[in-house]
């Protein structure tokens, strides 16, 4: 029986695939370490564009969702409705009833909407801490359109719709300064600050601005219509600039100051450039260091191995041969690595996602199914193949050096 299977065993070819796999497992640490270094190459090669990607993709979501020209803003809270629509910071500024039938006279304005703003307590009052978002269905031309291509009616009265990362669902009641509200619906995630936000028509959140004063809520003035900004499209043959200054200085009795959206994106798309620039920097040095030390790492393993070739050339192995050893060898360590690598990442990334878009600085959105696939098929090509590139030059010297030269040099 034993001779039978030492039959069977010497009748099996010894193909290229199967010496290189024969040569892996006998240098087990090796190929671990060498794996090891791929898979932090395909880690940081589909983690950095996932990230990009995601960034870049919420800048426009952003974009497209900001749909007014200018907000109109008490003066001193510029930076404040800049973090509740970006990052949906939890803000509340008002501007007093008196103000806003001058500020929707102003020349140039082509249209305009009022929106309310009150941020939520984190106290018993409140379920979760929100921006709550009041505004104007007749006039609005910012938050209805893309609500109702998600949400597709009005929201009634009384009721809410909620933004992706709130807890919560249709049907389910929610309380808010402790009144409880029906949520009408659940909006798909935009990548901005509308995710942590809760809107609902202006009548609905004028009782929550009372339910708010009345609870302890600071800052709110006496009186009906009170709003916390307006949203503008401002006519095309103003300039935007003008427009903007011209109610800074003409109005700046009122205690109002003018934010444009193209301005507030631009800060946005400047600091996205910046750490889109650091992550290509780095992950075009990491590449290169990678397919480095992964050469010096093969130069230095098939220069220990000479005898070992020298033994195959004696047996008959063609140069061509023992240079398709090396590299099947190095594409598989490689695949091994690159495996590893994506498919940590994945599961980081899409188990991590919602809270790395938390706690951005700036809009996060993921990418749709196809570019993220693209995305990780590319890194994990790029990283599939620098092992074998890495390891190109020693794999041709090997095969082109003489046998006799690689069996003394093994002496």
């Amino acid at each position: 029986m034993k001779n039978s299977k030492k039959s069977v065993s010497a009748d099996t070819p010894l193909t290229v695939p199967r010496i290189a796999v024969r040569n892996i497992t006998r240098r087990y640490y090796r190929s671990i370490g060498l794996s090891g270094v791929v898979a932090l190459l395909a880690f940081v090669l589909i983690g950095g564009s996932l990230l990009a990607f995601s960034l870049l993709n919420g800048t426009r979501s952003t974009a497209a969702r900001l749909g007014a020209d200018a907000l109109i803003v008490p003066y001193g809270y510029e930076n404040k409705v800049e973090s509740a629509l970006l990052r949906g910071e939890p803000s509340a500024f008002y501007i007093e009833p008196e103000t806003v039938p001058r500020l929707l006279n102003v020349d140039g304005i082509e249209k305009a909407s009022p929106q309310l703003f009150i941020a939520s307590f984190d106290s018993e009052h409140c379920d979760q801490l929100v921006q709550f978002i009041g505004f104007d269905p007749a006039t609005d031309f910012v938050i209805t359109p893309w609500m109702s291509g998600e949400f597709g009616g009005d929201i009634p009265a009384g009721q809410i719709v909620i933004g992706d990362s709130i807890i919560g669902r249709p049907g389910q009641e929610l309380t808010f300064f402790s009144r409880k509200y029906i949520v009408a619906a659940k909006l798909e995630r935009t990548g901005m600050g509308f995710d942590t936000s809760v809107f609902t028509d202006m009548d609905t959140a004028r009782v929550a601005l009372k339910d708010y004063a009345n609870l302890g809520g600071e800052n709110v003035p006496d009186g009906d219509g009170v709003i916390s900004s307006i949203a503008v499209d401002v006519r095309s043959d103003f300039d935007l600039n003008d427009f903007a200054r011209s109610i800074n200085l003409g109005l700046r009795d009122s205690g109002v100051s003018v934010v444009l959206t193209q301005a507030m994106l631009g800060n946005v798309s400047r600091n996205l450039n910046g750490l889109l620039t650091l992550i290509s920097i780095l992950i075009a040095l990491l590449w290169i260091l990678t397919v480095g030390v992964l050469a010096v790492l093969f130069g230095v393993s098939v220069n220990e191995r000479k005898r070992e070739f020298g033994v195959y050339r004696a047996l008959g192995a063609t140069r061509s041969k023992l240079t398709r050893i090396v590299l099947t060898e190095c594409i598989f360590v490689s695949l091994a690595g690159a495996v590893v690598g994506t498919i940590v990442v994945c599961v980081g990334y899409f188990s991590f996602s919602t809270l790395i878009g938390l706690n951005a600085s700036i809009p996060y959105l993921r990418p749709s199914l196809s570019t993220l696939v693209s995305l990780i098929a590319a890194g994990f090509a790029l990283s599939l193949a620098t092992g074998p590139l890495a390891a190109l030059y020693s794999a041709v010297k090997i095969g082109k050096t003489a046998a006799y030269a690689l069996t003394r040099e093994g002496d």
